[in-house]
Parts: structure tokens; sequence; C-alpha cells
């Protein structure tokens, strides 16, 4: 390949093609203009982001077909929008979750499934029965002392009925124990809602909280909706719909307000939607900032020439273009992760005009001719530049072979695109370089001429600060580890996964488990037995989990409460009184609270006393009428509509029917675990934070070595990461292999090989002791890095050798010629490219950029001062 007879035909080849580009550089122009403007057009048309995160991986591997298979089952569990809704009270956050789901459930063009977990008339009549019997004998004691108070306002729905029947509470004076107690909640509630008129707000009081438990009520504070999306394809712009749908509904309502129930979207499609959002946002941000920086670097580069900028540029951008209709015509639509190949573009495929701009200006100093000057960079670099090209593009390709789909198709992309760049460099930048030749050319001094001498002058020092640098960074190297966990790969601040990280503290909301199907009832439950047994799980819930225990018990305490409750609740007469009417109301119960707070019991007394003070308030303000009105109905939006919603469920729940099994349960409960071809699923809860990377992996694995079918997103998770670990060996190890057979046959010399291997393996230890220092591990995005960085770093080395060997000057210092120039600038450009990603809010594309970004500083350093020591110190000598 670098021999001489190989290296005269390359040379006749090259300088043909370069002169025929001279010969006719408008019209290989204008074609260039018309094939740009073309592809422009057709990546306008047909560009397109996957935001399936499934489709990143490769379907051969086995966990896919168990997951797919598991979709299949129950299409409604996989790839679903979480509407979490968190209400002050569990009366607004159930309201909430009505009016919302109604809404959706209409658009049936962008959602085939809406499930409501605990709603539905199934639970609002037997919900009593997943009560265990001590609660509901307090609930039954609760609602036995609240029963006069409740029948009295069934009678009159409306604050005017409230104000009356507190009134009477505080005449009938011998209360009881019981009574007294929920006089007091009642009356620091109605104290509050009082407060909150007066001052413009509503203050949603809790009923249920009045009747029910604390800790009961407290859970029904937050609700969810699952949504299964009607999907076309994975287009970012089809999950646009969905989500925006969700939050113009929740808006409907006004809800996310101040003083009303809170609604967040999490899920795994809302997770992809938003991941894919910060992706794009962030790469087209990055790709015009590398553009800006390079040209920075280029301008300083290129002696701050405009044609040589201008012409390196519109050359550049010409690849990109090119390069992004290639990637279109070919794979189709870009991922999250390939989308970053604009990046790398940039900062990769300025290298080559640099090195040709900078060999062309040498040559052009020396001889003054333009054309033999181009054509002489072509025959000169231009077999170093396809080197380079090859190099970068093995390290890319390296990934096309392994399971991780995601990176082989940004592999094969970026790969394809060396050589599109490439081309471009040795046809539009000669073209433009001929149409704008460089006028005036002066000398390049290096600024600081000690810092070029340094390799030269102290090359056991610098050899020895390398070795030392690479002994230190080896003891850090067992702590480089490989984190799996997508969701810290997010912007971390994004909705979807704050929410997502906070239901994991949630045990009723418990994001990730892992499913088994089974066939037969029967082996489903010997399998839940199996797996409760074991430490790493909490429980595992089966379609006979949902039939109420106790059944037979529970109705006689249910009947119990009926009894003593009134008839009247069932059917609560509302009313509508008159403002003059409500404030004759408010006067009396005012009027009520002053002569009996004496007779009242201490805490009572102090709750009433509060509550006087908060109506006497109230009542200034409702001396305005227009105030009034207003005062009075945020007054009404406060205290009524939880009443209304608590009678309404006692009405329906205290007749309830005996659930006998799977088959009395409704149809939307029942295939959350039943399949409609009949197989069963068991539902495994984890014990600890699965989070936490050793405890998913233990949860996986206990949970597989019963069950090794086990599939959803725990396994998911693991086994791509696993599958990622190994397709980053592979790839690592295929680089090393093909391109330093490459570099050897390129160059016939073991020496010269291992010297150019040499500083780029310690660049490899210096960036991966400062990931663990820094706290970047590997992840799904940045292990893109090592081999990428492989083919990068053999060519910086390589030029060296090439120009040493073809361009012998012995007395010479290599950094002071075009060639290290190159080196440093073409590099530095790269690394401030991709250093713009660093920025990106999404940490996975961030992780790409801090990485990169190190290790071309190290191998910037490794390679013009490391090197030069090395072979200045070993007297190795290329030629």
């Amino acid at each position: 390949m670098f021999i001489e007879p190989t290296l005269t035909r390359t040379q006749r080849l090259l300088s043909a093609w370069v002169l025929l580009v001279q010969r006719h550089a408008v019209a290989v122009l204008v074609g260039t203009v018309l094939l740009t403007f073309g592809t422009l057009y057709y990546s306008a048309v047909n560009f397109k982001m996957n935001a399936d995160i499934h489709a990143m991986m490769s379907d051969k591997l086995s966990y896919r077909g168990l997951y797919k298979e598991f979709s299949k089952a129950f299409p409604q569990q996989s790839d679903t929008v979480v509407v979490v809704i968190d209400g002050i009270t569990s009366e607004q956050a159930e309201a909430a979750r009505k009016a919302i789901a109604e809404q959706l459930r209409k658009d049936q063009a962008l959602f085939s499934d809406v499930y409501e977990p605990g709603a539905g008339g199934f639970f609002q009549k037997n919900g009593l029965l997943y009560l265990n019997t001590e609660e509901l004998e307090r609930l039954g004691d609760r609602l036995s002392a609240a029963q006069p108070f409740l029948a009295l306002l069934s009678k009159d729905l409306s604050i005017r009925g409230l104000f009356e029947v507190v009134e009477k509470a505080l005449e009938q004076g011998d209360l009881s124990e019981a009574q007294d107690r929920a006089l007091t909640l009642l009356l620091d509630g109605m104290n509050n809602a009082f407060a909150s008129a007066a001052h413009g707000t509503v203050y949603p009081m809790s009923w249920e909280g009045l009747a029910f438990d604390a800790e009961q009520t407290a859970k029904q504070c937050r609700q969810f909706i699952i949504l299964k999306p009607r999907v076309a394809d994975a287009s970012l712009s089809a999950g646009s719909a969905h989500i925006e749908t969700i939050r113009r509904v929740a808006g409907q309502f006004g809800y996310n307000q101040t003083g009303t129930a809170r609604v967040r979207i999490t899920g795994d499609f809302a997770l992809a939607y938003e991941n894919l959002l910060e992706v794009r946002n962030s790469t087209g941000i990055a790709t015009v900032a590398s553009l800006l920086l390079v040209a920075l670097v280029l301008s300083v580069g290129l002696y701050f020439s405009w044609r040589l900028i201008f012409s390196s540029l519109v050359t550049l951008i010409t690849g990109l273009i090119w390069s992004t209709a290639f990637a279109l015509a070919t794979v189709g639509s870009l991922n999250m992760i390939s989308v970053t190949f604009a990046v790398l573009f940039i900062g990769l495929g300025i290298d080559y005009s640099i090195q040709f701009c900078l060999r062309y200006r040498e040559l052009l100093l020396q001889s003054g001719h333009q054309q033999n000057s181009i054509t002489s960079t072509a025959t000169s670099v231009g077999r170093s530049l396809f080197f380079s090209a090859a190099t970068t593009a093995l390290g890319f390709y390296s990934f096309v072979p392994t399971a991780y789909a995601g990176v082989a198709e940004l592999g094969f992309i970026s790969g394809s695109s060396m050589f599109i760049s490439f081309f471009g460099n040795i046809t539009v930048l000669p073209a433009l370089l001929t149409v704008l030749p460089v006028k005036e050319c002066r000398r390049w001094e290096p600024s600081w001429p000690w810092l070029v001498d340094l390799p030269y002058k102290y090359p056991r020092g610098i050899v020895a600060v390398g070795a030392l640098g690479a002994l230190v960074s080896l003891l850090a190297v067992p702590r480089v580890f490989f984190d799996y966990n997508t969701l810290n790969l997010h912007d971390q601040s994004s909705e979807s996964v704050a929410t997502m990280k906070e239901l994991f503290n949630d045990p009723k909301g418990q994001p990730w488990t892992i499913s088994v199907l089974v066939d037969g009832e029967g082996k489903a439950l010997r399998l839940a037995e199996q797996l409760k047994s074991l430490k790493e799980v909490r429980t595992a819930v089966t379609i006979h989990d949902l039939i109420p225990g106790n059944q037979q018990d529970k109705i006689l305490l249910i009947s119990d409460i009926a009894l003593f409750m009134s008839p009247e609740i069932e059917r609560p007469h509302v009313t509508a009184p008159t403002y003059e009417q409500n404030i004759q109301a408010l006067a009396r119960l005012e009027r009520s609270i002053e002569s009996h707070l004496n007779g009242l019991r201490h805490s009572t007394r102090e709750s009433a006393q509060k509550l006087h003070d908060s109506i006497r308030r109230f009542r200034v303000l409702s001396e305005d009428s227009r105030g009034g009105l207003s005062a009075l109905a945020l007054l009404d939006e406060s205290l009524t509509p939880g009443l209304s919603m608590l009678l309404e469920r006692l009405g329906s729940s205290l007749q309830p029917s005996l659930v006998e099994g799977p088959s009395s349960l409704p149809q939307e409960l029942r295939s959350q675990y039943v399949s409609a071809d009949g197989r069963f699923r068991v539902q495994v809860f984890p014990q600890n934070d699965i989070t936490n990377l050793a405890s998913l992996e233990g949860f996986v694995r206990a949970v597989r070595s019963v069950a090794p079918n086990a599939t959803d997103t725990p396994v998911s998770v693991y086994e791509a990461g696993m599958a990622i670990a190994a397709s980053f060996r592979e790839a690592s190890l295929y680089a090393v292999i093909i391109i330093c057979a490459f570099v050897l046959v390129g160059l016939r010399s073991r020496s010269k090989t291992l010297l150019i291997l040499t500083p780029m393996a310690l660049a490899f230890l210096l960036t991966a002791a400062a990931s663990v220092w820094l706290g970047v591990p590997l992840n799904f995005a940045n292990v893109i890095v090592v081999p990428l960085v492989l083919g990068i770093g053999v060519h910086s080395g390589v030029i060296f050798i090439v120009r040493d060997w073809k361009d012998p000057r012995r007395e010479d210092n290599l950094l002071k010629s075009s060639m290290a120039r190159a080196t440093l600038f073409s590099n530095l450009a790269t690394m401030i490219s991709t250093a713009s990603l660093a920025f990106s809010p999404h940490l996975g594309i961030a992780s790409i950029g801090i990485l990169l970004s190190i290790c071309l500083a190290f191998l910037i350093l490794s390679t013009l001062l490391f090197l030069p020591s090395l072979i200045v110190l070993l007297k190795v000598r290329v030629g």
C-alpha cells in the first residue's frame, strides 16, 4: 500500500484526478451545487428520527423475542403513557382522573386503550371489600359517629345545609368521643375553606378524610391513567400529537394551577418522546455550535486566509449534506445515537481540509505556482488522507457486526461519511482553490519556539512523565464501569424522568416490574408462590390476588354499616339556596358557635374559635354583595364537591356483590393478567430500589433462576446493558485487530506500527483514569468513543510517519512543519467540535462530548510531545 510501486500508481491517479478537477473547476462546482441542493431537498423531505428505543438493539437477542411475545399477549402493557395525577385531596385527584380519562377515551384515533387502575363501576360497588376487616371496623366506627350529620346533609346538600348541620351538632352538646373527634376535623376543614375563600382561593376539603383512615385517603391522593397510544410509526411527530393532547386536556380542566390537581406525564412512550426531543434539539444546537467553533479554529489554523477558510467550510458543509442524504437513503431514519453523526462529521471532516490546505500553502510558499501546488498537495497528502479516512471508518465500522443496532447504524453512517468527506476534499476543495487561489502567503514561525523544541531537548523527561501517567492510570482502570440504567442518560430535570424516579419510591406506583407468561392458572399460582419466597422479591401478583379475601366476613361488616346509615344518603337532595339564605345561615352558625363555645371540649373549642374568627372576617367581606357572591362561590367549591363524592361513594359501596373468581372481575381488569389466548401473567415486584444497578441485577437474576422466560422492563434494561457491554468489547477488539493489521500492511514495519500505537494507548489510559475521577462512566451512548478514537489516533500517528518517510529531513524539527500544525489544529477542531455535545441536557449525548474531548486532548499531547520524544529517544528514524 505504501511501497514504492503502489505509491507511484496512487500518485498518478490522484494527480490525474485533481488535474481534471482543475481544468473543469467551474463545471465541477456547478455540478456540486446541483447535487448538494438535490440531496438537501431529499433530506428535508425524508428526514425521520426513530423514537423506538427497542429498535436500538438487535432482534436476534433472546430477551427481545421474549419481550415481543409478551407485548403481543399484553399489548396494553408496552410502550404506554402513564398520566400521574396528584391532588390535595383524594376527591380532587379522583375527579381529575375521571375527567381526563373520559375526555381522552373519546380520542380513539390517538389512544387504543385508556385504563384507570382502581376505577369504574366494579370498584365503586365492591371497593370496600379490598379493605381488611380492621379497616372496615374503623370505618364503621367513623360512619356511626358521622351518621346523624350525613343524614341531615343528604336532605340539603349545599353550604347552607352544612352550616345548619354544624349548628345542630353544637346545639346537641352531649357528643360521644368519636363524634367530638369528627366534629373537630370538620371545623378545622371549614376554617381552612373560609380562610382560603377570603383570600380568593379554593381549599378542597377532604370529606373522605373524615370518613376513612388518613393512610387510606393519602394513598388515593395519587391517581393514574395508563394509555396505549396508537402510532403508525415510531417517529418524533407521532409522539408529539399524543403528549400535546394530554397536556391540552389537562389544561382545559384548569389543572396544574395553584390549588388544583397536578398532572404529569411519564411512561416508556413519554420517556422515548422526551428523550428523542432532547437529542434532536441538543444535537441541532451542537451542530451549529460545532460549525462556529470549527470556523474559529480554522481561522487561526489557516492564518486567517478567508479563501482557505471559505473553501474548507464549503467543502465541509457540502460533505455533511451529502452524508445526511446517504444516511437517510441507506438506513431510512436516524436514532437517538446516530443523530450525533453530524457533529462527529464536522469535527472529523474538517481534519482533511486542514491537512490539504496547510500542505497546499506550504508548497505554494516553496514554488509560487498555484496549479502545481494543488496537484502536488493531492499527491503528497492524498495517501495519508485516504489512510486517515480508512482507519477512522474502520473504527466506526467495528460496531456494525455487533448486536447494538443503534450504534451499528451510527458506525455505518459515520464510517461511510469519512469516504464522502475524503472525496469532497480531493474534488470540491481543489476546484474551489482553483477558482479562489490564495494570493499571498507568509511563513509560519511557531509562537512558542521553546514548546516545539521540548521533545528534542528533553525526550527522556517527557517519556518518563508519560510512563508515570500510564502507571497511575492503570490503578484507576479497574474502577471503570458501565452504567446501563437508561434513566441515567436522560435529562434528569425533564418531567417524565423526574416523575418516573419519584414513582420508584411509591410502592403503589412501582414503574418497573418483571412479567412472566404462564400457560395455565395453576402454574401461575405455583410460580407466584415460588417467587414470593425470594428475598429480592417483595410480592408476585396474579389474577387471583385481585379477588378480595374473607369476603363473607367483610360483607357482614358492610351490611352492619348499611343498617345504621340513612337510605337518603344514596339519593342526596341537592339544593341551590340564594345568596341571602346562605348569609343568614352563616350568621346563625356564628351565633351558635358563640353561645356553645364554652361547653365544648378543649380541642373542639379551639377549632370552633378559629372557625368563628374566620367567619367573622368572611362576613365583613360579604357585606359587599359582589365580593360576597364571589367568596361564597369559592366557599361552595371548597366544601360541597367532596361531600357529594363521599355520599355517592357510600351509597354505591354499601351493597357489594360476592366476587367469586377471576370471571367475576371486569374485562379491563382481567385483561391486565389474562391474555386473549388464555395465558396468565405473573407480575413480580422488587424488594429493593432497582435504580441501583446491583439491586437490578440481583432482582433479574433471582427471578430468572425460577422463571427463565421472565421479561419486561427490568429484564430488558439488564440484558440490553449486557449486550452493549459485549458489543463494546467486540467492537474494540475488531477495531484493534483490523486497524493494526491495516497499518502493519501499509507501513510494512512492526516497529513503526508499535510506535504509532504507543501514544494512542497512553491517551486511552489517561482517558480511562479521567472518566473515573470525573465520574463519567461508560454508557449506552459513549461506548463509541474507544473504537472511534482508535481510528483517529492511528491517523495522527501515521501523518508523522508518512511525512517523515516521504520527505526525510533529518536535521529538521517535525513540530515546525505544516504537518504538525495540521495535526494540532485538525485534532483541536475535532475536540472543540465534539465538546459542544458536552453541554447537552441529555446526559448520554453529553458524555460522548466529555469523553471524546478528554481523549482527544490527551491524544494531541501524546502525538505532538510523547511520539516525537519516543522517536528521538529510541533513535527510530523512519525511512
